[in-house]
């Protein structure tokens, strides 16, 4: 279970961007190294997790907000501590197509700071979070003082791009219906994923349009809209505009995998000490 991260905030100068902890304010006080410990610092020593929430800002967005944009130099990194950050690419017509969704306490910029070429998608706020900032200059003095970190992110974009070979097969041989199905239960939390890795027992509505959900899919809305009408005439789940609850989660799980006796657990980071393969 992620233990909490709401506590005093702490206090820094003027430094770090627009919206730093000063603005953030009381009501949204964040326990930073709690927030550290429960993502990317899981298991580090607490010198580490001392000197990495010591030089981090905190950043409040307002939903819809634009994080960062694609094509732009990366100015830092980011831990999301409360709320959603969607992630998109804007089409020639101007449609904004969502690519992923990305949920507290999770993190995201790494890959910017570490190729050194510009941001590869828009990320705005899914409506209002919280985020907590570590300015580029920062970040590579702490991964240069505390080396053991890159085996953490080594190992996280490995585990990431593994995933996206599953993704790729599953797009070539995977039923529509299956597809669906799977996304569904990841973007509701009851089935874990690379980018959301915590899960709930009863999930959560999915806070994607069905024109969003055929973008993360490659298909029509015409079609997911079809596929949907089923499930709902079947009591699987209800479609709304904008929103999507399952309804009966055990079915949806066994259409997702029905291969599957039992459910393969999620892939697990490694402690920071473990040696790469």
């Amino acid at each position: 279970m992620v233990q909490s991260i709401t506590g005093p905030a702490a206090s820094h100068g003027p430094d770090g961007p627009a919206g730093a902890d000063a603005a953030a304010g009381p009501a949204d006080a964040i326990d930073k190294p709690a927030l550290l410990r429960a993502s990317w610092l899981e298991g580090f020593d607490a010198a580490v997790v001392r000197d990495a929430a010591a030089c981090g800002t905190l950043r409040r967005v307002s939903d819809g907000e634009l994080v960062h944009a694609r094509g732009a130099d990366a100015d830092g990194f980011y831990t999301l501590a409360r709320g959603s950050i969607r992630f998109t690419r804007t089409t020639a017509d101007g449609h904004a197509t969502t690519i992923a969704m990305l949920d507290a306490p999770n993190w995201f910029g790494e890959i910017s700071l570490f190729d050194g070429l510009p941001r590869t998608h828009d990320a705005h706020a899914a409506g209002d979070a919280m985020l907590l900032f570590h300015a580029r200059t920062d970040f590579h003095r702490l991964l240069a003082r505390h080396p053991a970190i890159y085996a953490r992110f080594a190992r996280t974009l490995c585990l990431r791009l593994r995933a996206t070979f599953d993704l790729v097969e599953e797009a070539a041989v995977a039923p529509l219906a299956q597809r669906l199905a799977r996304r569904l239960l990841e973007l509701a939390h009851i089935r874990p994923s690379i980018m959301n890795v915590t899960t709930t027992v009863r999930g959560r509505d999915v806070p994607l349009t069905q024109e969003e959900l055929g973008h993360l899919l490659g298909m029509s809305r015409q079609t997911i809209a079809k596929q949907l009408r089923q499930w709902e005439h079947d009591g699987l789940v209800q479609a709304r505009y904008g929103r999507i609850s399952i309804k009966q989660p055990g079915v949806l799980t066994r259409l997702a995998y029905p291969d599957r006796q039992g459910l393969r657990a999620p892939r697990q980071e490694p402690r920071p000490n473990e040696d790469l393969p």
